[in-house]
Order: structure tokens, then C-alpha cells, then sequence
């Protein structure tokens, strides 16, 4: 962002985040233009660019609404994503957001009862949707590992016995596997089939937070175990160094369902509640992404008015 121009907004009236808006969506199209291309060539399954409505807005299903609306309208391009938290209040404003043609990228889904609301939001909205194609129409699900494993792994040495312990570093990637049988599962059948000769595309799994966050465990361990058909892996730098390094490029993702599904119960049974881990990773999660977002407002505000207040005075 160009500082000058912020504080050219701030002079001109505008409030900071309008300035920021602003700033975003010219950042977003120039993105957009850039990425089209393969956008075109892949009949629009790949070339995607994601652009996130406020965070202050996820219990706000209104106004996350509208937000995408405007945002989707404001940046005028086919391959832009409306970036939209997995809360109870913005998977609501999912459906409303895909039915208009909007095309989705759902985010913070940390357990699979929240991701298969997601899939039935996808689905309720394409159905609603007027479009008779509805092939430019499509979706992510942004599903996070390492996180998730942070959270597992505390709440697994607290209870401190031989078997709880064996399950560290182990329930993150066997959700994953499991999310990824539901994904098989709900888009296949009567259901879908009616809504892909329609020209629907499937809701894509994408792997979030798949940096290692324990150095005891390998540094490609949840890239190396996430690998399979239709999904899409998200990547630090380091962690895209460490697997084009030493990485192992191998379909992993279903090679051991039942071994995970074992996993999972076994974790259960323990008394770990997956939902309440889901919703404890959501809100420290989206509430660090709040702040980020006031942080940069806070910052844009003190240089804009830094260097307005010094070009008044040259």
C-alpha cells in the first residue's frame, strides 16, 4: 500500500477504513488481472484470488451480505472469492452469497460437523441460485491442520496417560482424512448430480495451516499427509522449501481411513470433544484476525496523518 495515497484519502475526507477499502480492491484487481489468464485456461478452476470481508462482521450475517455483495461488485472480476469465516452467523450468509453468483472461499473450519455446514451452505446456495449455468459460480473450504493439532496436543497431556499420549501429533491429520471422505460423500449421489448438470463445480478442500508449529515433529509432516485429488494445499515459504527439498509427492490422503477414523474415536473416547476444540481454535483464531485488522487500520491512521500533517507544513 502507498502510504502518500492513504494520506491523499485522509486529506480528501475519507475515514481510514474507507481509505482502506479502497486500497484493497485496486490491490485485488491488479491481482485479479494478473492471475485471469490461467483462470480462463483452467475454465475457472484455478487462478482464484481471495479477498476477506471485515472480521468484525463474522457474527453479523447481514452484514457480511452485503459486504460481499459490495466487495464482489467493487472489484468487477470472475475470479475474485469472497472471503467468508465459518462461524454459525456467516455460514447463514454463505448461501445467501453463493445463490447471488458470488463465488465463496469459507475459512476457519478447524472440525468437520463446522465443514459439513459449510458443504450444505454450498449446496443450498446453488440450488437457490437463478443462474441457469452454474459453472462461473464456485467455492473453497479452508480446513486447518497444524492448529488444530496445537490444541489436541495440550488438551491430550493434560490427561497425561500411555494411550493419550500416543495420540499426539495425530488427530489433526486424521480429521483431515475423514474431512476429506465427507467431501467424497456429499459431493457425489442424486443430490450433487442435479446441481453438476447444471454446470456446478465441487466445493474444493483446502488444507489451511499446514506449517509445522512442534519442531519435534518432521517439517513436511502435514503437507506430506494431505496430498490427494481436488484438494489444495496452502503454503509458508519454508514450508514450500522443506517439501520441494525433501518432500514426498505421494496420494496420502485416503491410503488409511480406517486407521484415522480409530484415531478420531479414540480421541473422543478420551473425553476430548471435537467441537468444542473446533470452536475454541474459532474464536482465538478469528479474534487474531480481528486484531490484525485494527492493528493495520491504527497504523495506516498514524502515517497517513504523519505525512498529511508534514506536507502541510513543507
Amino acid at each position: 500500500m502507498e502510504l502518500k495515497h492513504v494520506s491523499e484519502l485522509v486529506g480528501a475526507g475519507k475515514d481510514i477504513e474507507s481509505a482502506y477499502w479502497e486500497l484493497v480492491v485496486k490491490d485485488i484487481q491488479d491481482t485479479c488481472k494478473l492471475l485471469e489468464p490461467i483462470y480462463n485456461e483452467t475454465d475457472g478452476e484455478d487462478g482464484h484470488v481471495s479477498l476477506a470481508v471485515s472480521p468484525k462482521l463474522a457474527n453479523d450475517t447481514k452484514g457480511t451480505i452485503e459486504a460481499a455483495k459490495w466487495l464482489h461488485n467493487m472489484v468487477g472480476s470472475p475470479c475474485v472469492y469472497m472471503k467468508i469465516p465459518a462461524t454459525d452467523e456467516s455460514i447463514s450468509s454463505m448461501k445467501e452469497v453463493i445463490s447471488l453468483g458470488i463465488s465463496v472461499n469459507a475459512t476457519l473450519i478447524f472440525c468437520l460437523p463446522k465443514y459439513e455446514a459449510v458443504i450444505d451452505a454450498y449446496l443450498d446456495g446453488l440450488e437457490s441460485c437463478g443462474m441457469t449455468d452454474l459453472s462461473k459460480v464456485s467455492s473453497a473450504a479452508a480446513f486447518y491442520i497444524s492448529r488444530v493439532d496445537v490444541t489436541l496436543d495440550k488438551k491430550l497431556e493434560q490427561i497425561g496417560t500411555a494411550e493419550a499420549l500416543d495420540l499426539k501429533g495425530k488427530g489433526a491429520v486424521a480429521q483431515a482424512v475423514l474431512a476429506y471422505q465427507l467431501y467424497q460423500k456429499k459431493f457425489s449421489g442424486p443430490r450433487w448430480e442435479r446441481l453438476e448438470n447444471r454446470g456446478a463445480k465441487k466445493q474444493r478442500l483446502m488444507w489451511a495451516s499446514t506449517n509445522v508449529k512442534n519442531p519435534s515433529y518432521p517439517d513436511t509432516f502435514y503437507v506430506n499427509s494431505v496430498i490427494g485429488p481436488d484438494t489444495i494445499s496452502t503454503f509458508l515459504v519454508q514450508a514450500l522449501q522443506a517439501f520441494m527439498d525433501h518432500g514426498i509427492l505421494s496420494r496420502t490422503l485416503d491410503a488409511k481411513v480406517s486407521e484415522a477414523q480409530d484415531m478420531y474415536n479414540a480421541i473422543e473416547k478420551l473425553g476430548i470433544d471435537w467441537s468444542s476444540v473446533g470452536s475454541e481454535l474459532e474464536h482465538e483464531v478469528l479474534d487474531s484476525f480481528t486484531k490484525s485488522f485494527d492493528n493495520v487500520l491504527e497504523c495506516m491512521q498514524k502515517k497517513a496523518m504523519s505525512i498529511y500533517s508534514f506536507q502541510k507544513h513543507v
